[in-house]
């Protein structure tokens, strides 16, 4: 294999181990909680736990390699948290303690899909070759095949083999960590590195104005996170319809990071992305409001790719261009925890509204996608007005 190839399949090997824990946590670790006699009220609190745990740790645990810790010391010492963790989950049934795992194991959870992509995207600046949509395509593969994998283990060993796994996947994490970022690799300026205390580095509005953007149209996302399966079920589309509904989204999603993921670390057209991302979302959740058929479902769910995969290729590839190396890390992290406040709102937000209005709930995403579109206008405008304002360019 080619150096610029096997940098490229390290990467992705990064990318991979992270998703396999997603493939098997987000689709079972409801129903291994749920064997553990917890009530409902119970399991939504733990559920919940992740998320609120992402909005208030990702920008500070991420920011520390702008002070100058390793991006690999921070991986592999969050990725041994999350043994241990799960470890001591599997051990135990008490709905408390569970809650207090869950919450130290989201600490480390949270900083390495962020971490990653920080990662891939400076390497992308030193390594022109390099394509982030294909590397982080890698762990949209991972996912799926997790899933499907996670469905046989259970049926085979039972719910218990859920959180064992978990326990064992983080260790392909360490080993993929090891292999694709250098010892004492050091994430930060060079004019940083002589500096002991926090970069000075302001970060610019049009940035802030972006992240917010891009942030809300992943949030429209909310209600179909939450709902989709369960309105999908009660609309009378069975269990194989529903799982082949996600299936469609992610192929989706995969297909777009290959075609436009070399936008990332390009040039200015991260924000351009995020508007196609914004634009799509207004219009499949306009559309999925108005309770349609099997045929159009399925093209609903193929514009993921465009809703979510290029509205997060978008971010990323802004990120990249407008955020200063100094900085790098504190804007990666910031950006991570606002889009968790937003989802963490929408999705609380979809509870009460599908109760209430059923399939409105996704008309209700709307002007989520709307203010994210009006905001990366914005953003644009004030990038083209002020070129020079943009942080280490690429």
């Amino acid at each position: 294999m080619s150096m610029p190839k096997a940098l490229g399949a390290r990467l992705g090997s990064l990318h991979a181990a992270a998703f396999l824990t997603h493939g098997f946590y987000l689709p079972f670790f409801p129903l291994w909680l749920q064997s553990k006699t917890l009530t409902p009220a119970a399991i939504g609190v733990i559920m919940a736990i992740p998320i609120v745990v992402r909005v208030l740790v990702t920008a500070p645990m991420l920011s520390l390699t702008d002070r100058g810790v390793s991006a690999r010391s921070l991986l592999v010492g969050f990725y041994l948290a999350q043994v241990i963790g799960y470890g001591l989950l599997a051990l135990t049934t008490d709905g408390i303690l569970i809650g207090l795992l869950v919450a130290a194991i989201s600490v480390g959870q949270s900083v390495v899909i962020p971490a990653n992509d920080l990662v891939t995207t400076l390497e992308i600046q030193k390594h022109r070759h390099l394509d982030y949509g294909r590397i982080r395509a890698f762990g949209s593969v991972a996912f799926l095949a997790a899933s499907i994998v996670a469905g046989y283990l259970i049926g085979l060993f039972g719910i218990e083999v859920v959180v064992w796994s978990l326990a064992l996947i983080p260790i392909l994490g360490i080993l993929a960590t090891i292999a694709a970022i250098p010892k004492n690799d050091v994430i930060r300026a060079p004019d940083a590195a002589s500096r002991g205390g926090p970069p000075k580095v302001r970060l610019s509005v049009a940035l802030w104005i972006m992240m917010a953007g891009a942030a809300l149209t992943q949030g429209s996302h909310g209600a179909l996170n939450a709902f989709g399966s369960i309105y999908w079920q009660s609309a009378g589309f069975s269990d194989t319809v529903i799982g082949t509904f996600w299936a469609v989204g992610v192929v989706a999603e995969i297909g777009v990071f290959f075609w436009l993921g070399r936008f990332v670390g390009r040039g200015s057209g991260g924000l351009l992305l995020i508007l196609l991302g914004s634009a799509t979302a207004v219009l499949r959740f306009t559309i999925m409001a108005s309770q349609p058929g099997l045929a159009t479902t399925f093209v609903l769910q193929a514009l993921h790719g465009l809703s979510f995969g290029a509205s997060h290729l978008g971010a990323i590839a802004a990120l990249t261009a407008m955020a200063p190396l100094q900085a790098r890390g504190r804007a990666q992290g910031l950006y991570g925890s606002i889009s968790a406040l937003i989802m963490v709102a929408s999705t609380v937000m979809s509870g009460a509204i599908y109760r209430a209005a059923g399939s409105m709930v996704f008309a209700a995403m709307v002007p989520l996608g709307v203010a994210g579109l009006v905001l990366t206008l914005v953003a644009l405008r004030m990038e083209r007005a002020q070129p020079q304002s943009g942080g280490s360019g690429g």
